[in-house]
């Protein structure tokens, strides 16, 4: 299997694919805002423990202590591998390996705290074989700043009906939205409801809100394109959607970030947002830039 780790495009600075690509031997791109990934291929991406011991040197001993009280391994791989993507991020932009630091909110959103840096936000997100960075320039809600994002795998339970499935979460949803989903075909109604969902998580992770915010306070009429919080527009945003597919697993997810105005948008995705890694190469090339 393959692993899929991403990059979210808006163009201008160097990107991380032309730093990596003598490692990689990728083509180059031109990215601003990026997210990366990885895909885990049952039972970890690391095919070999070396590379696992390797790589977990690159975190710092508080990042390294959880990740490995870790029961399961792929659950140690993800969060290693989303400790290591802002690492790279910064790397890619001249920061030395040993000038790389971080804080975390109250909330437990985590922010950058190297000095003398151009303000970066950045975002993870990871679900199933899917993990994924987004990031952009620091413009408003310092110091983790209001960007986020939120990716799922299209499924739904096992032995579990769509409408047994959405009645679990109706707590969290609008009645627009319940209805729009119920009267849905099924395979269809799955598709919006991971758009609503994953734009309700990017948009609390941009808020840099924690656990327990109400998912019914936001409403995604999908038909209009139209979001709202508290029965208003959330003025000054910038959501995109996009997909990614593992063979015949999908995934869906929402990039949100707050840019300020009263402009609200949420595009999908152009074919050329998003540029696919394997978390294998991602881990061997981090051990490359960060040792």
């Amino acid at each position: 299997m393959m692993n899929i780790p991403s990059v979210t495009k808006y163009g201008g600075v160097p990107s991380l694919i032309d730093h990596l690509r003598r490692f990689l031997q990728t083509p180059p791109a031109h990215l601003d805002d990026a997210c990366l990934g990885g895909d885990l291929p049952s039972g970890c991406l690391f095919r070999g423990i070396q590379l696992y011991q390797r790589a977990i040197l690159l975190v710092d001993p508080g990042s390294r202590d959880r990740i490995q009280r870790f029961y399961r391994r792929d659950d140690a791989c993800r969060t290693l591998i989303s400790r290591i993507l802002p690492r790279m991020l910064l790397r890619q932009r001249g920061v030395p390996a040993q000038a790389i630091s971080f804080a975390s909110t109250q909330a437990g959103k985590p922010y950058i705290t190297t000095p003398g840096i151009e303000p970066i936000g950045f975002n993870v997100s990871h679900d199933n074989a899917l993990i994924a960075m987004a990031f952009a320039p620091g413009r408003h809600g310092p110091p983790p700043f209001n960007i986020g994002i939120d990716v799922m795998k299209v499924q739904r339970p096992a032995n579990e009906s769509f409408i047994s499935f959405v009645s679990v979460l109706r707590s969290q949803l609008t009645n627009m939205e319940f209805r729009l989903l119920v009267t849905s075909p099924p395979d269809q109604g799955l598709e919006l409801f991971f758009w609503m969902w994953t734009l309700k998580e990017a948009y609390t992770k941009a808020l840099g809100l924690g656990l327990g915010f109400d998912f019914a306070r936001i409403e995604y009429n999908i038909h209009e394109d139209v979001v709202l919080v508290d029965g208003k527009v959330p003025k000054g945003w910038h959501f995109t959607k996009f997909e990614l597919s593992d063979g015949d697993d999908r995934y869906q997810g929402v990039a949100a970030e707050f840019f300020g105005g009263d402009r609200t948008e949420i595009v999908m995705a152009e074919p050329n947002w998003l540029v696919q890694y394997s978390a294998q190469y991602f881990v061997q090339a981090a051990i490359h830039e960060l040792v």
